[in-house]
């Protein structure tokens, strides 16, 4: 008799071994995943500031041309970039925090010189919104680097003159709608 109940209790240690492999696999590979997607997202916005022509950006290694830059660039980014999160029911928290985080690179950021009909010199906006995952893992990159030009220096441009209303953008009119554009095309790895 009491070789039988043995025999039954090594019967259940396989399937007590498997459970645990099992139990074990969840706990180490699938929990941090499933964990961290519900995590907000830190927002840490920099400006390169002081050079001027050609450098490498030091997260993603592409090459950034370099430009003027208003005083209060940052802050300009960082306020357009919190509403195209809320917009898009994106939590966040206003720093970096601990896990994974959106970087905003600004390389270049000049106002436009004259109004809304016409200028001397129109608005540029350069920046990278890097998608940064746990342990300062590079994830992607959005790039959006423009000079508004006017229709007659490119004609194929007529849908975003019509958008645009025909006038002349301020420089954090632009910058918003590269942010708006740049956080929907990453929206599916910011969920």
């Amino acid at each position: 008799m009491e070789t039988m109940e043995k025999k039954k209790t090594y019967d259940k240690l396989p399937s007590l071994s498997i459970f645990l492999l099992l139990a074990s696999f969840i706990a180490f590979f699938i929990y941090p995943i499933l964990s961290s997607a519900n995590e907000p997202w830190g927002i840490y916005v920099e400006r390169i500031e002081d050079a001027e022509g050609l450098e490498r950006c030091r997260v993603c290694g592409r090459i950034i041309g370099i430009g003027s830059m208003h005083m209060d660039a940052e802050v300009i980014v960082e306020n357009h970039l919190k509403n195209a999160l809320n917009d898009l029911e994106i939590d966040y928290i206003d720093h970096k925090g601990t896990g994974r985080y959106i970087h905003v690179l600004i390389y270049k950021f000049t106002e436009r010189k004259g109004g809304n009909l016409a200028v001397d010199k129109p608005a540029s906006v350069g920046l990278h919104i890097h998608l940064i995952e746990k342990n300062n893992v590079f994830k992607r990159v959005y790039v959006f680097e423009e000079t508004q030009q006017a229709l007659s220096q490119n004609v194929l441009n007529i849908r975003k003159f019509l958008r645009r209303r025909a006038k002349w953008l301020t420089v954090s009119e632009l910058a918003e709608e590269g942010i708006y554009t740049g956080i929907r095309r990453l929206q599916e790895d910011l969920k």
